[in-house]
């Protein structure tokens, strides 16, 4: 689990880098480009998170396999958040202080929201709620992320670059946490052929 993290991780890293014009052609660069490239993303994952709400809610009789399925993406939302907390706390201690006191708003206004969610529900009360926290907090993510590519504009080449490679890793891990619990209802409510 950790090692396909880590592989998701780096190809998300090598994918934002390459996106990301180089400091030394600032004056070639097109500024409207990069945070329409986020404002894009971040109206994808908030798509996807209205989508899976619906899905939901269609998928709620099936309540047992459902309430697995809102488990383990809560827990997996979770585990993802946390790796990327420490993975971005690392990186902008080493190479971007200058970030630090973006990354520290963000990191706390989600660490608030991420502390709520209770991943050992038994009811159906509780799972109700947990998913509820679910969406809450993917949209959190994404609209924490999205506050944080407006400090783009606001800052220079260097520190937009950070600033918009954390907030694309933020979104993705959204955008993960959604497409893994869609698909994770889609199986449990699609009836598996008996042999």
């Amino acid at each position: 689990m950790r090692y396909l993290l880590s592989v998701i991780l780096t190809v998300l890293l090598v994918t934002t880098e390459g996106k990301v014009v180089p400091t030394s052609d600032v004056e070639n660069q097109q500024t409207d480009t990069q945070p329409l490239q986020l404002s894009d993303h971040i109206r994808e994952a908030q798509n996807l998170i209205n989508n899976l709400s619906a899905q939901l809610q269609q998928q709620l009789p099936n309540q047992q396999d459902v309430n697995t399925a809102i488990k383990e993406g809560t827990t997996n939302l979770v585990s993802n958040v946390q790796m990327f907390f420490k993975n971005m706390s690392d990186e902008i201690k080493a190479k971007s202080p200058e970030l630090e006191s973006v990354w520290t708003n963000m990191k706390n206004k989600l660490s608030e929201t991420f502390n709520n969610l209770n991943v050992n529900p038994e009811t159906t009360e509780q799972i109700n709620q947990l998913s509820t926290k679910f969406q809450e907090s993917v949209q959190t993510l994404v609209s924490e992320s999205e506050n944080a590519a407006k400090t783009i504009s606001e800052n220079s080449s260097k520190v937009q670059e950070g600033i918009a490679k954390f907030t694309k890793q933020a979104i993705d891990i959204a955008v993960q946490a959604s497409q893994n619990l869609s698909n994770q209802l889609q199986q449990a409510t699609t009836p598996q052929p008996e042999n």
